[in-house]
């Protein structure tokens, strides 16, 4: 017969190995996105800065679709355009999901995306992604991530060979990476029936 400790133990093990295994889509609430620093500080052609910048992660789901309009796309002329993704914590990812624009000779045509852990070093590349154009409405492109560990921040360079690069709609899914805190107030249990069950 189990005792309740051994009850507790098994949670714990079952509520890590959850947590450890609970894909997330990530996007504007689970992460922010700056201009990096090679783009002009205003890039945008028909929108704000911050109006544009919402726009590239507020996809609810990998599976929504858009459609082009003026509200909902991201446009640049005459430069690539350099994103930083600042995750809410670092996460194992999966996937990268990007919903491109509608037409040749404005749809991005390259993506360069580099991933760093907390400690800013590099853990990670995908290098000359070629997304094809989108139809209407558009549906994300997805592309695997193959141990692609430890993530916090994401570097993206997107260009067009128009000098053009417009599109819609970034985000990645990922699962969390328990904090170590998290790891050992599920393993306090354990501590606990060890030292209580010796000899």
């Amino acid at each position: 017969m189990k005792s309740f400790f051994q009850y507790v133990i098994t949670a714990s093990i079952l509520t890590a190995s959850a947590q450890a295994a609970h894909a997330e889509y990530l996007n504007d609430s689970n992460m922010t996105v700056t201009v990096g620093p090679s783009t002009s500080t205003n890039p945008f052609e028909n929108r704000t800065t911050a109006d544009s910048l919402a726009s590239i992660i507020d996809a609810p789901s990998a599976n929504v679709s858009e459609l082009h309009n003026q509200q909902t796309h991201i446009w640049v002329v005459g430069e690539p355009l350099e994103l930083i993704f600042e995750l809410q914590s670092e996460y194992n990812l999966t996937t990268f999901h990007f919903w491109n624009y509608t037409a040749e000779g404005y749809d991005v045509d390259n993506i360069d995306l580099n991933f760093y852990d907390a400690a800013n070093i590099l853990v990670g590349s995908l290098l000359n992604i070629s997304p094809a154009v989108s139809n209407s409405p558009i549906l994300s492109e997805d592309f695997s991530l193959t141990s692609i560990t430890d993530v916090k921040t994401i570097n993206a360079v997107l260009t067009g060979s128009n000098n053009q690069v417009d599109f819609n709609n970034i985000g990645f899914t990922g699962t969390a990476i328990p904090e170590p805190t998290s790891i050992i107030l599920l393993g306090l249990p354990l501590l606990y029936f060890v030292s209580r069950n010796k000899d």
